[in-house]
C-alpha cells in the first residue's frame, strides 16, 4: 500500500490553497481521546532511515497496521497536533496479542481501542495520529435492504441461492466463474443432486455487505436428519461487465 504525493502535486495543492481547514470538532489528545475509532485494518511498509521516502532505494522497512477510517478527523490538545488539518489514517502501534488479530481482520472493518494516543512527532510516526491498540475486534456487517442490493454483485448472489432452492444446479452454476463450474463443489449436476433433494430446501435469510466484492450470507435448509442455519462469505469477481461468484466459504460448518 503506497501513498505518497508527489512532491510538485503537494506544492501545487498548498500554493493554490485547496487544501481546507477542518470545521468539525477535534479530538482532544489532552483528554486521552481518541480512545476507540472505527475503520478497516491495512497493512503498510513504510520507510524508514536514512531519507524515510522509498524502501527500494535503501531506506529501512517499518512495516506497521493503519486503520483508514470512513469520516476525516483532526487533533487538537498537543503542541504537535495541527487542528485545521483532518486525516484519515491512523498508525497502529500493536499492544500484547494484537498482531495475531490483526493477521485475521486484515482488511476489514473493525473497531479499535486505543491508548497513548499521539500526534506525530518523529520521522518514524508515519500518519498524523499514532496509538496503541489494546483490543481490536470486526465490524459486524448491517444486513441489506432489498434496494441496497440494486445495481451490486448481491443479485447474483441472491440468484445463486434461489435457483439452489429451486433445485436448479445449472441456473447456479451459471452464476460461478466458469473455470469452477467443473469443480465437484459448482458442477450442474451435483448441485442438482444435492439442493435438490433438501427436505426443506436452501433459502437466504439476509446478506450483509462486507465490500464491493464481499458478502456475508444467511441461509436456513434442512436435510432427513439435520437443520442448518448457517453462514457463508461469499466472494465476487466482475468479468465483461457482469458479476460471478468467485468463491464460498461456509463459517458454520454446513
Amino acid at each position: 500500500m503506497t501513498r505518497h504525493v508527489p512532491i510538485v502535486l503537494a506544492a501545487m495543492i498548498c500554493c493554490a490553497g485547496l487544501a481546507p481547514a477542518w470545521a468539525g470538532e477535534c479530538y482532544n489528545l489532552g483528554n486521552g481521546q481518541p480512545s476507540e475509532l472505527t475503520g478497516t485494518l491495512e497493512y503498510v511498509m513504510f520507510p524508514g532511515p536514512p531519507n524515510y521516502e522509498d524502501v527500494q532505494t535503501g531506506d529501512t522497512p517499518e512495516p506497521s497496521y493503519v486503520l483508514k477510517l470512513h469520516d476525516p478527523i483532526c487533533l487538537s490538545g498537543d503542541e504537535a497536533a495541527d487542528p485545521s488539518k483532518s486525516f484519515q489514517y491512523v498508525q497502529l502501534v500493536s499492544g500484547q496479542g494484537i498482531d495475531e488479530q490483526f493477521r485475521h481482520l486484515l482488511h476489514k472493518d473493525v473497531t479499535v481501542h486505543l491508548t497513548d494516543a499521539m500526534a506525530a512527532v518523529t520521522g518514524h510516526h508515519h500518519e498524523p495520529l499514532v496509538a496503541t491498540v489494546t483490543s481490536v475486534s470486526p465490524v459486524q456487517a448491517k444486513p441489506m435492504e432489498f434496494t441496497d442490493e440494486y445495481g451490486t454483485a448481491a443479485t447474483t448472489v441472491q440468484a445463486f441461492y434461489a435457483a439452489l432452492g429451486d433445485g436448479q444446479g445449472a441456473e447456479a452454476s451459471a452464476m460461478v466463474i466458469p473455470e469452477k463450474r467443473a469443480a465437484p463443489a459448482f458442477s450442474p449436476a451435483n448441485l442438482t443432486r444435492f439442493y435438490g433433494g433438501l427436505a426443506d430446501p436452501i433459502r437466504v435469510v439476509g446478506i450483509a455487505r462486507e465490500n464491493d466484492s464481499t458478502f456475508i450470507v444467511n441461509y436456513h435448509y434442512a436435510t432427513k436428519s439435520h437443520v442448518c442455519n448457517g453462514r457463508a462469505t461469499v466472494t465476487t469477481t466482475m468479468r465483461d461487465g457482469r458479476n460471478f461468484i468467485q468463491g464460498i466459504h461456509a463459517l458454520d460448518g454446513c
